[in-house]
């Protein structure tokens, strides 16, 4: 069985309204008229392009921040383990090379410490060697006065000596002795007096057990004093025989 419509009255208190026939012009009208589509609103494609965007704007300014903190953070602690890493080396270096000049002035000062006592070492030794040889001097020119006391071979051959220097020599020949060595002279050398023109004659200026000769080639000094100042000097000393004490 069909349905039917049944289209409802309207309500008794309505107002009145006339019932009018619509014309064709405007059934024509309402036919041709475009078809007014709800407004869809904003597309999502777009929304989310738009969310994409913005997210993209925020994410990459955030991340530079980010990264630039990052960056600054990692940047200053690799700053700092590389100032450490230097200034360890340099410092290094710096103790290095100060142990090294220290090292080396201590090294100097002990060389010059050394050369120091090297140096007085050599000068007492030398002062040593000076002492000892005064000394032996002193002992030798006592024993040369003894000797000269008490021996008469050491004049006789200082003589002796002399007279062989000029033996053939025209002119005359002058000895010179002290007194108490004159007949001692006489006594023992004889015969090489005959030799030439020898005149012995006395000087009591000269110490006994020396001789002084006058020849034609001049003057020979055999003197005792004259004699020990040789070899003194022949050891670097200037001593005379008699002691000035």
């Amino acid at each position: 069985m069909s349905e039917r419509r049944v289209v409802p009255s309207p309500p008794a208190n309505a107002p009145w309204q006339r019932w009018r026939l619509a014309s064709f012009e405007e059934q024509d009208a309402a036919a041709h008229a475009p078809e007014v589509l709800p407004d869809p609103g904003p597309d999502p494609r777009q929304i989310q392009e738009e969310a994409r965007r913005a997210g993209h704007a925020r994410g990459l300014k955030e991340g530079r921040a980010e990264g630039y903190d990052l960056g600054v953070a990692e940047g200053r602690a690799r700053g700092y383990e590389e100032g450490l890493q230097e200034g360890r080396k340099a410092g290094h270096a710096e103790g290095l090379a100060d142990a090294r000049k220290q090292g080396a002035e201590e090294a100097e000062r002990l060389r010059a410490i050394a050369d120091a006592t090297a140096t007085s070492l050599g000068q007492l030794e030398e002062k040593t060697g000076q002492a000892l040889m005064t000394l032996a001097l002193d002992i030798a020119r006592q024993v040369v006065r003894i000797t000269v006391a008490n021996q008469t071979d050491a004049l006789l051959a200082a003589v002796r000596e002399v007279l062989h220097m000029n033996p053939t020599a025209g002119a005359p020949l002058r000895l010179w002795l002290h007194p108490l060595d004159l007949e001692l002279v006489r006594l023992h050398l004889a015969e090489e007096l005959k030799t030439g023109p020898w005149r012995v004659l006395v000087d009591e200026s000269i110490t006994r057990g020396g001789c002084r000769a006058e020849t034609s080639l001049g003057e020979i000094d055999a003197t005792l004093e004259t004699r020990w100042r040789r070899v003194a000097a022949s050891l670097g000393r200037d001593m005379p025989l008699e002691s000035e004490e």
